[in-house]
C-alpha cells in the first residue's frame, strides 16, 4: 500500500512561462499553432496546453526539481504521488489519465521565444529560441495503480531558469483552490504574481496594467466585445479578493482613465505580510486569522488617511502677492 504524500506549500514555477498567453482557460483547439503575447513576452506555439491541470502539474515538477535535483536532469516521480498533491486526496482511477494527458501536453507543445537566449539564460535582442518544455518516457499508459514512475526531464532552459531563481512563488492550496468555472480569475491570480510590484507606502506595493489586447492574450481570454472582457476581468478580481487575503479589502480594481481602462492592484508587502501574519510563510490563513490581518490593515490604512487629513496644509501665496510682504494687486490690474 503506497502512502499517501503531503503537497508541497509552495510552488516555484517559472516566472516567464507565468506571464504569456500559453495557458487555455477553455475549451480550445490545442493542436493549432498560435501566438501567446504576455505583456513583454512574445511566444509561438505548436500546440497549446491547459490552465487546469497542465500548469499546475508543471509547477509542482518545477518545485520537484528545485527540491529535489538529479545529476541527470531526470526525475521519477509515481503518479499517486503527483495525484495526491494534485487533489489533496489519493488519486483514482478516473484521475490518472487525465495527469497522464497532462504530461503529453507538456512534453508535446514546442515554444518558439523571441528575444530568449536559452544557452545563455539571458533576454536579448534579434534572437529566436526554439525549445520545449519537458521530456517524457513512459512505460505502461494502462498502469490502474499510480505506482508507474515515468521519467520527466524539465528543459534545459528551463532548468537553468528555475537554478537561477527566476521564479515565481505560489502558495499550492490557493493555486489550487480555484474551481472549474474560476479559471480566468486564476489566470489572473498566476499572472499578477509574476508581475514586477513597487513599494506605495504603509506596508503596501502597487502596479497597474492597461487594459487591452495584450492583456487578454496573456490571460488567455477571448471576448469579441472588450466590456465582456472588463466584465469577467471584474468577476475574476472579486475572486482573487476571496481566495488571496493579500488582495483583500478591494486591493483590484478595474477604472476608465482617459479613453482607455486600466487594473489597479495593491496588496500588502511580503515585509508586511510577515509581520501581520507573525511569521514567514505563504500557506492561507484560517478564517479567524484572516479577520484579523484584514482588521489590522483597515486600522493601518485609517491611521494614514488621519494623519493626512491633520496634515498642515500649505497654501500657495495669492495671484498678485510676493512672498514675504503684504498682499498687493498687480500692476494694470
Amino acid at each position: 500500500m503506497s502512502q499517501r504524500h503531503t503537497p508541497p506549500v509552495t510552488v516555484r514555477p517559472e516566472r516567464t512561462l507565468s506571464r504569456c498567453g500559453l495557458w487555455a482557460i477553455a475549451p480550445t483547439q490545442l493542436t493549432l499553432p498560435f501566438t501567446a503575447e504576455g505583456m513583454s513576452e512574445r511566444i509561438t506555439a505548436e500546440g497549446r496546453c491547459k490552465l487546469t491541470p497542465d500548469y499546475d502539474v508543471l509547477a509542482w515538477l518545477c518545485e520537484r526539481w528545485q527540491t529535489q535535483p538529479t545529476p541527470t536532469g531526470w526525475m521519477r516521480p509515481t503518479m499517486y504521488e503527483l495525484g495526491s498533491s494534485l487533489y489533496d486526496r489519493p488519486p483514482t482511477g478516473q484521475d490518472y489519465p487525465i495527469l497522464r494527458q497532462a504530461l503529453e501536453r507538456l512534453a508535446w507543445v514546442r515554444i518558439t521565444i523571441d528575444g530568449y537566449d536559452a544557452e545563455h539564460g539571458d533576454w536579448r535582442e534579434n534572437w529566436v529560441t526554439m525549445t520545449h518544455l519537458l521530456e517524457l518516457v513512459e512505460r505502461d499508459d494502462e498502469d490502474p495503480t499510480g505506482l508507474q514512475r515515468p521519467k520527466i526531464r524539465l528543459a534545459e532552459w528551463l532548468r537553468q531558469a528555475l537554478d537561477a531563481d527566476q521564479v515565481v512563488r505560489l502558495p499550492w492550496r490557493m493555486l489550487r483552490e480555484f474551481g472549474p468555472r474560476q479559471l480566468v480569475a486564476k489566470r489572473l491570480w498566476i499572472y499578477l504574481a509574476a508581475e514586477r510590484w513597487k513599494p506605495v507606502g504603509n506596508g503596501e506595493e502597487g502596479l497597474w496594467i492597461t487594459l487591452g489586447d495584450r492583456l487578454s492574450a496573456a490571460l488567455g481570454m477571448r471576448y469579441s466585445q472588450p466590456r465582456q472582457a472588463r466584465a469577467a476581468l471584474v468577476r475574476a478580481c472579486r475572486t482573487v479578493e476571496e481566495v488571496d487575503p493579500r488582495y483583500a479589502d478591494g486591493g483590484l480594481r478595474i477604472h476608465r482613465v482617459g479613453n482607455g481602462w486600466r487594473l489597479t492592484a495593491h496588496r500588502a508587502t511580503w515585509e508586511e505580510w510577515c509581520r501581520l501574519r507573525g511569521r514567514a510563510t505563504l500557506a492561507p490563513p484560517r478564517p479567524e486569522e484572516r479577520e484579523r490581518i484584514r482588521a489590522e490593515r483597515q486600522r493601518i490604512k485609517q491611521l494614514a488617511a488621519d494623519s493626512l487629513a491633520s496634515a498642515p496644509q500649505r497654501l500657495d501665496p495669492p495671484i498678485g502677492s510676493v512672498a514675504g510682504s503684504a498682499q498687493r494687486p498687480l500692476d494694470g490690474l
